[in-house]
């Protein structure tokens, strides 16, 4: 009995068991979990990663900004500046030019609404690396209330990339509370 322990004792500090599981089940749970794993990033699950993979970036980008102040007089190619940062996680927007610098590739859906005064217009478009996208036709003759006009554009960015809103035409005028520029990553 005494030779029988020594030789066990022997055998596990030697390593000759080949590390055998002192629990059974274990490889078997082991097996499962690896081909859940493997269907869940066959069929693109994203939401709640099955595993952290390091060759992806899944950092959150997302932003929500809008007008300090009333905009008046904005000419054609004015990049608008939205002052007031109510969101900024990726910390991809500038509030001081204006900017969005996309901090990682990928699709990217952006919105705005601008709201022009009154018998004013606000043409405005989501500029991406200095060429126009998509337009914001925002112009109301005949009422003197403030007409909000929104719009909401995807692209596909590559990191580095610079995303604004412009004037693409006319004098913009802006009324401040109710003008603003959002984004997000898909």
């Amino acid at each position: 009995m005494f030779w029988t322990f020594v030789v066990l004792m022997i055998t596990i500090q030697c390593g000759w068991c080949n590390k055998v599981s002192p629990k059974p089940g274990l490889k078997l749970f082991r097996e499962d979990y690896k081909s859940v794993e493997e269907t869940c990033l066959t069929v693109g699950f994203v939401r709640n990663n099955c595993r952290k993979d390091i060759r992806t970036n899944n950092q959150v980008v997302a932003f929500d900004v809008r007008l300090k102040d009333i905009k008046r007089n904005l000419a054609t190619k004015t990049r608008v500046v939205f002052e007031t940062i109510d969101l900024n996680e990726g910390l991809g927007y500038n509030g001081s030019t204006g900017i969005f610098t996309a901090p990682s590739g990928g699709i990217y859906v952006f919105d705005w609404t601008t709201a022009a005064f009154g018998r004013q217009a606000a043409f405005t478009s989501l500029v991406v690396n200095d060429e126009y996208k998509s337009w914001n036709h925002c112009r109301d003759e005949e009422s003197k209330i403030v007409l909000p006009c929104s719009k909401m554009t995807i692209v596909k960015l590559k990191q580095g990339d610079k995303v604004w809103i412009g004037v693409f035409t006319q004098t913009a005028y802006m009324y401040s509370r109710y003008t603003s520029f959002s984004g997000y990553k898909l």
